[in-house]
């Protein structure tokens, strides 16, 4: 299968999600308990199961864990020169920092899902990992720039935020059975079948009803278009790099880039108005990059054979 062939049910599935959010199930309120039932059950059930069955010693988690922190970290370094554009607002240069690094875990996922249960593991490890990091420098860069909102300024509000995202536990409590070798009954594992399947249709459907079309002031399109190319451009490309220089291949060159080249994750708006930033802008960005990546992200997974 092509890469475009790849990625099109997952754009066609958020464009479905663009579609009824505008025409039919306009209520913010229906949207946001899918969501929210997509983020704290389905997902959660989706990662323990596969976690809990992954042989993650075939699956080579080490390298490919290197490979997509080093990413991300190259993406937040790159992404930190925003704040020397000229007539940049220092609040909306810390609130779009992160979309240069953060990741749609949902699209992730879909794109693992497709490439069986070793993959979808391995990303699964991929986004506990990142999940905390992405969070810690995103919620830092917000609360040295803005007053805090309300998340405030503090560290432990910070670490328990991070201790109770539910994707994060389900990969530990996956992981750990894993290593216990824990072996679910066929009920309880048919059940949690049942309810993963919904995850990814559900959670890109969830992708698109959150997207807003908005145009930017002209003194942030330099901003939006540098991030945007950061995200989407230059987080791959060193994935791949560091993919290449550490041998990671095949399938785990395929995750590691599907992780890389997804579009930032429209919860990045939901932490910039809590915390006092600019959500305009943050909404905007995330909804271009999630566009573009309809033509990027099929070019990079040309480059995973």
């Amino acid at each position: 299968m092509s890469a475009a062939a790849l990625v099109l049910p997952e754009f066609a599935l958020i464009l479905l999600g663009v579609l009824l959010r505008r025409w039919a199930w306009r209520s913010p309120d229906f949207w946001a308990e899918l969501e929210r039932l997509v983020y704290y059950v389905l997902f959660p059930v989706l990662l323990l199961r596969t976690t809990l069955d992954a042989d993650l010693a075939a699956a080579g988690a080490g390298a490919v864990l290197l490979t997509a922190v080093g990413a991300t970290l190259a993406g937040a370094l790159l992404g930190a020169l925003v704040r020397w554009l000229p007539g940049i607002d220092p609040v909306t240069a810390a609130s779009g920092w992160q979309t240069a690094f953060r990741f749609n875990s949902f699209i992730a996922l879909a794109l693992a899902d497709q490439g069986g249960l070793t993959a979808l593991a391995l990303m699964g490890v991929l986004l506990g990992i990142n999940v905390p990091l992405v969070n810690v420098l995103a919620v830092t860069a917000l609360a040295r720039s803005t007053a805090g909102g309300e998340a405030g300024n503090s560290g432990v509000g910070v670490l328990t935020a991070i201790a109770r995202n539910p994707l994060i536990i389900a990969t530990v409590a996956g992981l750990t059975g894993n290593l216990a070798g824990l072996t679910l009954p066929s009920p309880v594992d048919a059940t949690l079948s049942r309810i993963a399947a919904a995850a990814v249709p559900l959670g890109l459907l969830a992708v698109g009803a959150a997207l807003r079309v908005g145009g930017l002031p002209k003194g942030q399109r330099m901003m939006a278009a540098y991030l945007g190319a950061v995200k989407l451009l230059a987080v791959p490309a060193v994935a791949l790099g560091l993919a290449a220089l550490l041998g990671v291949e095949g399938e785990q060159r395929f995750v590691v880039l599907a992780f890389a080249a997804v579009p930032p994750a429209p919860a990045a708006y939901v932490l910039a108005v809590r915390m006092g930033g600019d959500g305009a802008f943050v909404a905007a960005q995330a909804s271009a990059t999630t566009a573009a990546a309809l033509v990027t992200l099929p070019l990079w997974l040309t480059l995973t054979g």
